[in-house]
């Protein structure tokens, strides 16, 4: 079988008249209902191969950043950045398998005329919907995502926005869409204004419209009053006033952007971070920064070692504070705790290390806490990540 990001297929289930109708989206047609759906086996194996090579394959990119501008002036320290896991802010039940995801945003229309923006405007749920549940899909978590297309709301008279679904329609929802936990587009909501655009090609500014941009997405379980959780996020999206720029493109863009939110709050997900370490102090600490470079941190932990035991005072701190990063890097955080006290007792209190050594136990006591809560969020894959 294929490989998860191999079929970008979503498919719809439309609810006409209590029945639930199946159809393809993104134009490939299957004859089973397998929407996102891979055998569980290879679905788990298919994460765990991602995982590893997101945490063997980091991409080093040396420089300065903000946060430690002030102790990267020693020419001894360099910065590196590398993709890491970071946990959800739920910890799902390992048998929420399959999700679905409903459009339960008020139907109105936006204007398709040119050049002309509206001050209020509300998102395109089947816009929000469909994106939602293609972020749901690329995070590969759950085994399956289904999307309700049809509008929830589509019959109100009046529309009206931020409608929280009742227990009743939750149970019927999840039977309907044979699914243990439902996502709920219920509200994305756009104020205009005008504004201006800085381009360093251009010594003027250019005409803009920015939008003030908050989305409501409840998350519910069958049988449960009220919502489990929900997430509300304010975001500002700006756009460069343009002849064809119209409500319709500000709904559809912000509607698609909104989608990325709540996912990156709900599920584990990657991203950035930047370290410092040491690269001067003897030739096994310039070595090992050529490894780094060669992204073999094998070779460059075993030459930190020998330069750890070779040493003494400074030099010795500093592949001490290596190789706690090392440990970071593998996830092994006790490790990563034992060199870095090592290290803090080798430093002159006081010093630009001292206070390097400071910030760094901060981030792996974070880091610990991240470790922890994504063995929870994990099990379904065997906690490897």
């Amino acid at each position: 079988m294929s490989g998860w990001n191999d079929h970008p297929d979503i498919f719809l289930c439309l609810l006409t008249s209590g029945v639930c109708l199946i159809r393809s989206f993104y134009g490939v047609t299957s004859v089973k209902m397998r929407i996102f759906a891979h055998n569980i086996q290879e679905h788990t194996l298919t994460f765990k191969k991602s995982m590893k090579e997101r945490r063997m394959n980091k991409s080093l990119i040396f420089g300065l950043t903000g946060m430690f501008l002030f102790l990267v002036s020693c020419t001894s320290l360099q910065t590196l950045s590398f993709d890491q896991l970071q946990a959800g802010e739920v910890s799902f039940p390992e048998s929420v398998k399959r999700v679905g995801v409903v459009n339960n945003l008020p139907v109105m229309a936006a204007s398709s005329r040119p050049g002309v923006v509206s001050a209020e405007l509300e998102g395109n749920g089947k816009v929000a919907a469909e994106a939602l549940a293609e972020q749901l899909a690329n995070v590969n978590y759950f085994d399956e995502v289904v999307i309700c297309d049809s509008a929830l709301r589509a019959s109100d008279i009046v529309p009206r926005a931020q409608v929280a679904l009742t227990k009743e329609e939750v149970r019927q929802l999840a039977d309907g869409l044979g699914v243990d936990l439902l996502f709920s587009f219920d509200r994305i909501h756009l104020s205009t204004r005008p504004s201006a655009m800085w381009v360093p090609e251009f010594p003027v500014p250019i005409e803009a419209v920015e939008a003030s941009v908050v989305s409501t997405v409840r998350v519910y379980v069958p049988g449960r009053e009220q919502p489990l959780f929900v997430v509300a996020k304010p975001d500002t999206l700006s756009w460069e006033m343009q002849l064809g720029l119209c409500d319709s493109v500000l709904v559809n863009e912000a509607s698609e952007w909104a989608a990325a939110g709540p996912v990156q709050h709900l599920l584990p997900h990657w991203e950035t971070v930047d370290r410092l370490y040491y690269e001067g102090g003897g030739v096994e600490m310039r070595d090992a920064a050529v490894c780094l470079r060669e992204n073999n941190w094998e070779g460059a932990a075993a030459l930190w070692k020998q330069a750890y035991e070779r040493s003494k005072g400074k030099k010795r701190m500093q592949a001490a504070f290596n190789l706690a990063l090392y440990s970071e890097i593998r996830e092994d955080m006790v490790q990563a705790e034992e060199w870095l006290n090592r290290a803090k007792a080798l430093v002159k209190p006081g010093s630009t290390d001292d206070r390097l050594v400071r910030i760094y136990d901060k981030v792996l006591q974070d880091r610990r806490s991240q470790v922890t809560q994504l063995h929870i969020q994990m099990k379904r894959f065997d906690a490897n990540f």
